[in-house]
């Protein structure tokens, strides 16, 4: 007996030095001996798992378990195991036996949590964890692994508690300082994200997750060299790690370099062909580039990777509004489409009319309480359609209560906070976290000002947290939402009988459904005469992104330029800053019969320079069947007329509404070969151009498409009466 124990001594010693070969001899001779040791086939078994053979652990185990079951560490071991194997359930069984065993057996109930979490049971394993740490102080490692349970299971701030619990109980924990980075990150916290983050990479500098993540902080921060930088390095420490890549391309694609980001995706891809989000991402870098068909394709692969993913979703029914040929019927089909899968599972939990509003002031009666939902409290077509007449409905008894799905604020922003009775933050927030909020505060109404645009929460609405929920200014479509009950539109941009059209009911405005809130002054973008009547060529000018080109704009672009045959196009779009994606128009041009030599393009300025270049042009160009909104306004500003062709799409009439409510004529064509002879017509007639230029800018501040106490009138009583119970 002696020597056993000896020997057992030995091979614990081997064992726990690592000399595991060592170790499994002494073993073996053990049970050689005395075939009935648990203790031997039981640490047996576990070298065998520590040195990735977890069945022969298993059957070993087993046996340590036949004669002795009371062993609570036999049945631990045991679930590490078979979790090993991959055989979960069974995984879990033996945790759970190890707990009932010895109830503080801190380890086993840590075991439990990852087996759970494997499982997918996330409530269950937070729970385990929780025990584990509770039973043990100063583990780290329990406290840790919580933390990831919390932040999947989307609760951020108790995820946060306990990252920083795990660094209390060491403060060098690198894994920890890097996952408390990235969940700031997702919270939109870049600045506290690039502190642990840094944290995390002064331990241990080749960390490529924590660069990876450090790069996306450093770009929401503004600083596109340190953020290039930090995705670069962490290519460099993990050339094999796909999501490495995927930041890169993200860094370049934030920076217009629209080339260089589909070269990363793309080896990206090559790494990790089932990396849906990479595929998105090209999706939205091809559909910057104006290449709809690739964009479409990329879309279907990532949802066929990943059918959850609703922001791809969302992109999907936007790409169809750009589509040459597309319907009404069509654009409200794909938006439904949206709403089947993911606004569809929330129905069963609305809130019902009446209830938001209980123990409040009827709707009819004093203050009516409006929250507005928005990324776009700021410099942003969405914000500037919006701003005035927000800043105007107080004063038509609405109490603003206004959730910030932003974290950076500008002039714009200002004017939002100073008029909101509420200013809530929820960037990062989940959407039924941010649901909840709203319903906690129970508003009589809810305002959407994104729809299916990015930083878009359509989630949030379909949730439905407020009984009366209105869509408006920020998207140019319906919604699909069955959650939506109103969309704000006006005669123009729905004509009477399009009704059936929109999943809302219509509200139409007296004239249009924004009030355009212009940049600068006078004295920053002072009037000027048209170009052409200094002496050179007339120049035609397009503003807008490149999905909106198509092969139907580029041939009547074509037949205006033969028209006018000393003619010039101005190109300005910031995705023309990327040489690739200039060059491929330069080819698209040509191929469509436009000498490229007769084309200036300009990429991303500021937006007073980007002002003056709308004045550069004598007559704008607005594409098809996606007509220009914030680009039509800007040209009119400077005094620019925009020829379009409205179709019977929403997103197709905003040049319509825009000139029809600012009373410019000559404009609006009926087919392609009317919006060729408007075009030339203009370029035909200097003096109209010059008038045109020195009263357009007085009629519309003067006029409806800048008066946002005219606009927020109308929408407070058509929200008033929305709310009103029947």
């Amino acid at each position: 007996m002696a020597t056993i124990q000896e020997a057992m001594a030995a091979a614990v010693a081997h064992h726990q030095a690592g000399r595991l070969a060592q170790a499994a001899a002494l073993y073996h001779a053990v049970l050689d001996a005395m075939p009935g040791h648990g203790d031997a086939a039981h640490l047996l078994g576990v070298v065998h798992l520590q040195s990735g053979q977890p069945d022969r652990a298993v059957t070993l185990i087993r046996g340590a378990i036949q004669h002795n079951h009371r062993v609570a560490d036999y049945h631990d071991n045991l679930g590490s195991a078979l979790k090993a194997l991959g055989r979960l359930e069974e995984a879990v069984a033996a945790h759970r036996q190890a707990v009932r065993l010895r109830p503080e057996f801190a380890q086993a109930l840590y075991n439990l949590g990852n087996a759970l979490e494997a499982l997918g049971r996330l409530d269950e394993a937070a729970t385990a964890f929780r025990q584990a740490a509770a039973r043990r102080p100063g583990y780290a490692r329990a406290r840790f692994n919580l933390g990831n349970v919390l932040a999947a299971l989307g609760q951020q701030a108790d995820a946060d508690d306990a990252y920083r619990a795990a660094l209390a109980d060491d403060p060098t924990f690198v894994e920890a300082h890097a996952n408390r980075g990235g969940l700031l990150l997702a919270q939109d916290r870049p600045r506290d994200a690039a502190a642990a983050l840094a944290r995390a990479l002064a331990l241990r500098p080749d960390h490529a997750p924590a660069l990876s993540n450090l790069a996306a902080a450093r770009l929401a921060l503004g600083d596109r060299d340190g953020a290039e930088s930090a995705a670069r390095h962490a290519v460099s420490a993990r050339p094999d790690l796909a999501d490495c890549l995927l930041r890169l391309g993200e860094v370049r694609q934030r920076a217009d370099r629209l080339g260089a980001a589909a070269e990363a995706y793309r080896a990206a891809l090559a790494l990790n062909p089932a990396l849906a989000e990479a595929h998105a991402n090209l999706a939205l870098v091809r559909q910057g580039q104006g290449l709809l068909d690739a964009a479409e394709l990329g879309n279907r692969r990532a949802l066929a990777l990943d059918p959850a993913l609703a922001d791809v979703r969302s992109n999907q029914a936007y790409l169809l509004l750009f589509r040459p040929g597309v319907t009404a019927a069509a654009v409200l089909e794909a938006h439904r489409d949206w709403d089947r899968v993911h606004g569809a599972p929330h129905r069963g939990r609305w809130v019902k009319p009446g209830k938001a509003a209980a123990g409040k002031t009827n709707a009819a009666k004093g203050p009516l309480t409006v929250a507005i939902l928005s990324g776009d409290f700021r410099r942003h077509p969405a914000g500037l359609f919006a701003v005035r007449t927000v800043e105007a409905l107080p004063a038509h008894d609405i109490r603003l209560l206004l959730y910030a799905n932003q974290t950076e604020s500008d002039d714009v922003t200002g004017r939002f906070r100073k008029v909101a009775a509420r200013w809530t933050a929820v960037a990062g927030l989940p959407d039924a976290e941010v649901a909840s909020r709203i319903r906690h505060d129970r508003p009589d109404v809810l305002i959407d000002l994104a729809g299916h645009n990015a930083r878009g929460r359509p989630g949030v609405f379909a949730r439905k947290p407020v009984p009366v929920q209105v869509a408006w200014s920020g998207y140019m479509a319906t919604t699909g939402l069955a959650a939506m009950d109103a969309l704000v539109a006006d005669r123009h941009h729905v004509p009477e009988g399009m009704e059936a059209f929109y999943a809302e009911r219509v509200l139409r405005m007296p004239d249009a459904f924004i009030a355009y809130d212009p940049p600068g002054d006078d004295t920053e973008l002072p009037l000027t005469p048209p170009p052409c009547l200094s002496g050179g060529p007339v120049t035609f000018g397009s503003f807008n992104i490149l999905t909106k080109l198509n092969d139907g704009v580029l041939a009547a672009w074509a037949a205006i330029l033969r028209r006018v045959p000393d003619g010039r196009l101005l190109m300005k779009t910031k995705a023309l800053s990327c040489p690739v994606t200039a060059d491929l128009w330069r080819g698209r041009l040509a191929a469509a019969g436009i000498d490229p030599g007769r084309v200036t393009m300009v990429g991303a300025t500021s937006s007073l320079d980007h002002m003056r270049w709308c004045a550069s042009v004598d007559v704008a160009l607005d594409p098809f069947p996606f007509s220009g909104s914030t680009t039509t306004l800007e040209t009119m500003w400077m005094g620019v007329p925009v020829v379009t062709l409205p179709g019977d799409t929403f997103s197709s009439r905003h040049s319509l509404a825009f000139l029809t409510v600012a009373e410019v004529e000559g404009c609006i064509a009926a087919d392609p070969a009317d919006y060729v002879e408007r075009a030339v017509a203009w370029a035909s007639d200097p003096q109209r151009l010059a008038e045109l230029r020195r009263t357009l800018r007085g009629r519309m501040a003067a006029g409806p498409l800048c008066d946002g106490n005219r606009l927020a009138a109308a929408l407070a009583g058509e929200l008033r009466a929305l709310a009103r119970p029947h």
